[in-house]
């Protein structure tokens, strides 16, 4: 899920440009120590780098006339920890704002917090959690890549939530536009959620029948889990107090919100408009937050484009072809 260019800007996208730094400047320390233990691992890291970079730019066609993509981060949280999915996650997102007009350099920093801390953070916690609960591998990493979508997309409502509420022409409170984009997101998003549920559980219940070593060497110490949700938990739940009178108003503009959003999407009905179109760039323009063009706009060269994304995903594939014995295939 990227938010566009041009959305969040001003003091919101300086803080959380200079929280995304602090936490992918952390990832890449903990990114390097695990090179200097497992210098034989390199290649992990940048297949699982490729891993995200694709699988986040893969267009999936969804029955409600848009399209969307999966997100890839919960399966690397799972397997080389939440903060080396982190720093991950953060290069992937600043070569997608570059040279593919996904996401934008304002909207980095609240990117690497939806897919990054939505992503593998959450998917490699619902992870260890289901592990502690002695659920089977596979199950558990199931969960983890479940959880970990529907968290990337939960923290992108939350963003577009706060901004758009305090915007130059907010049509809705807080809780009205959460519930419009919850709604929007669910015909979508939902399907996707549960496709990446399955290719998690199965490639980590793969990877373990192959090389099960490989998952022994990767392993996080899972200590002190739950503490850290139910403490999450409380202090995200005290930031946002609800009121009985927001929650009447939010019926209202939850069915006039998604009426629009569904009009211009048929408006545009010829081709597959994104989700990041459909409903992030129609919220914010309805609240006087207009998206813009990306500072590259490379989607916008024709055959330019196409030539870059053929050529990114053969990078792609020569990286994923590279790592692929170190985890499929049996030494």
């Amino acid at each position: 899920m990227h938010i566009s260019e041009g959305i969040i800007t001003g003091v919101p996208a300086a803080v959380y440009t200079a929280a995304a730094i602090g936490l992918v400047g952390y990832g890449a320390k903990k990114m390097n120590d695990f090179i200097k233990v497992n210098p034989e691992k390199k290649t992990l890291l940048g297949m699982a780098g490729a891993f995200i970079f694709f699988l986040s730019l893969i267009p999936i066609p969804a029955f409600t006339g848009t399209c969307s993509h999966p997100c890839g981060s919960p399966l690397i949280g799972i397997l080389l920890g939440p903060w080396i999915g982190i720093a991950l996650t953060g290069l992937t997102l600043l070569l997608q704002a570059a040279f593919f007009a996904h996401g934008g350099f304002s909207t980095w920093g609240a990117n690497v917090f939806t897919l990054g801390i939505g992503g593998a953070f959450f998917g490699w916690l619902l992870f260890r959690i289901s592990r502690q609960l002695g659920l089977p591998l596979m199950v558990s990493a199931a969960i983890g890549g479940l959880v970990g979508d529907i968290m990337t997309y939960a923290i992108a409502g939350l963003s577009l939530s706060a901004i758009l509420s305090t915007g130059p022409l907010p049509q809705f409170s807080f809780l009205g536009y959460l519930s419009a984009i919850y709604t929007a997101y669910l015909p979508t998003q939902g399907p996707i959620a549960i496709g990446e549920m399955f290719l998690t559980g199965y490639i980590i219940h793969y990877i373990y029948r192959q090389r099960s070593e490989i998952l022994q060497s990767l392993n996080v110490i899972p200590g002190g889990v739950v503490v850290l949700v139910i403490a999450f938990s409380t202090i995200f739940l005290s930031a946002f107090p609800v009121n009985a009178n927001d929650l009447n108003i939010n019926k209202m503009n939850t069915e006039t919100s998604i009426t629009e959003i569904k009009s211009d999407n048929e408006e545009q009905s010829e081709g597959l408009l994104g989700m990041d179109e459909a409903v992030n760039e129609r919220m914010a323009e309805m609240a006087g937050k207009e998206p813009r063009d990306p500072y590259i706009n490379l989607e916008a060269l024709g055959d330019v484009w196409n030539a870059l994304m053929l050529f990114g995903g053969g990078i792609c594939g020569f990286i994923i072809g590279r790592g692929w014995d170190s985890l499929f295939k049996k030494q």
